[in-house]
């Protein structure tokens, strides 16, 4: 359940939040904890975790309620004030929305390899893909990994191409190298 916590802060983190109306489950002060924000985390739950499983649930609004508590405190003590507290939220909204955007435009959902496309690659890559034997890995045996990673592939060139479609419409001026 630790595991679970600590993937749960940094999923947290991550998302946004519905403001649609939802049903009131838990209050901190005057912050409320809505059903909503119980099922937003739920969704994020990796597919091992049964979401239906009441412990689950109370010990995730035991973890939202922790949270909150642990906010308010940071801002008790003038932590969300601090500067290097502040770019670390800046360098988080950043990436969230880039994510966002990347996720709305290339969902995983349309990225397809084909049979063909995998044997293709396994035949190309067959003598560095060896086992301990040190003889190629037969092709059913390591066709989900190989469909892991072209579809990683064709997602990197996939945002390669999105970034530089939309690249045209900003102006973009390097100043110096860097150091």
């Amino acid at each position: 359940m630790k595991k679970l916590l600590t993937a749960l802060t940094i999923i947290t983190v991550a998302a946004t939040p519905a403001m649609a109306k939802s049903k009131i489950i838990a209050k901190v002060d005057n912050v409320t904890i809505t059903q909503q924000d119980l099922n937003n985390l739920l969704d994020s739950l990796p597919a091992q975790y049964d979401k239906n499983d009441p412990k689950v649930r109370k010990e995730l609004i035991k973890f939202l309620i922790d949270q909150e508590i642990l906010v308010q405190e940071a801002k008790k003590e003038g932590i969300d004030k601090d500067p290097k507290v502040k770019k670390q939220i800046e360098d988080a909204v950043k990436q969230i929305l880039a994510t966002a955007l990347l996720n709305k435009k290339i969902p995983e959902s349309k990225i397809k390899v084909t049979d063909k496309e995998l044997k293709a690659f396994y035949e190309k890559h067959k003598n560095e893909l060896k086992g301990l034997d040190g003889k190629p890995v037969p092709f059913d045996q390591i066709k989900n990994f190989l469909k892991a990673q072209l579809i990683k592939q064709k997602q990197q060139q996939a945002v390669e191409e999105y970034i530089n479609s939309i690249k045209k419409n900003h102006k973009v001026e390097i100043i110096g190298e860097g150091k």
